[in-house]
């Protein structure tokens, strides 16, 4: 759906087709919350649509790592999710690690080297070792586009997530809706059913890995 169907078909859900209580804009916003939302919560498995690269990134080389922040890049990336890091220098792909465990890089042993860079992302920033690798494609997640209403906007473009999430995103602005309007138990039941809609997806694709693990 476009953005303009999206705020018609939430319009009719709302019971003000004729936007006499929920304006457009009011509609809007609660829209792009809603697609924010739903990234936030589903897993990665859906959000192929979102998927991007951002290519030959200079980085900054420091005293152990090179690095670059996403606004240095110019990417809204989704949760920190740099999904592939490729050394354009060594025609190889990082390993990526998480944060967390990159202290674990001071051990000579598992430190990244030129034959198996290491990247990771820590705070809006992607960092990779060594500081040999001066040059990258950032394979990530972006965050859904939000939509803007007005002369010059984007409603006529279609919504960036995938259409079986696209009534997902109806669910939440509804409940954010009924919400502002003091329709408290209504945003409680609808935000309630989107939520389980989400957690219903989830499980379905950690069924499938633990089947897919189980057969290796």
């Amino acid at each position: 759906m476009t953005g303009t169907e999206l705020s018609t078909a939430l319009g009719l859900r709302m019971g003000d087709a004729g936007e006499g209580v929920f304006t457009v804009q009011i509609k809007v916003d609660a829209i792009n919350s809603a697609q924010r939302t739903i990234a936030n919560l589903i897993d990665d498995a859906y959000l192929s649509d979102l998927e991007e690269i951002k290519d030959n990134q200079a980085l900054a080389v420091g005293t152990n790592t090179s690095s670059v922040s996403f606004a240095t890049a110019g990417i809204d990336v989704l949760r920190g999710r740099v999904i592939g890091v490729f050394d354009e220098g060594q025609d190889i792909w990082c390993s990526i690690i998480s944060a967390r465990d990159a202290h674990q890089l001071d051990n000579a042993y598992l430190n990244g080297t030129t034959s198996n860079p290491v990247a990771y992302t820590f705070n809006e920033t992607l960092y990779v070792k060594p500081t040999t690798v001066t040059t990258v494609d950032i394979w990530y997640l972006k965050s859904p586009t939000s939509y803007i209403y007005n002369s010059s906007g984007s409603m006529a473009t279609e919504c960036e997530l995938n259409p079986a999430l696209q009534e997902l995103v109806l669910d939440f602005a509804e409940s954010q809706l009924w919400r502002t309007d003091g329709k408290l138990n209504r945003a409680e039941s609808t935000n309630n059913s989107a939520v389980a809609q989400i957690q219903i997806l989830n499980n379905k694709v950690q069924v499938n890995k633990n089947v897919g693990g189980s057969n290796r």
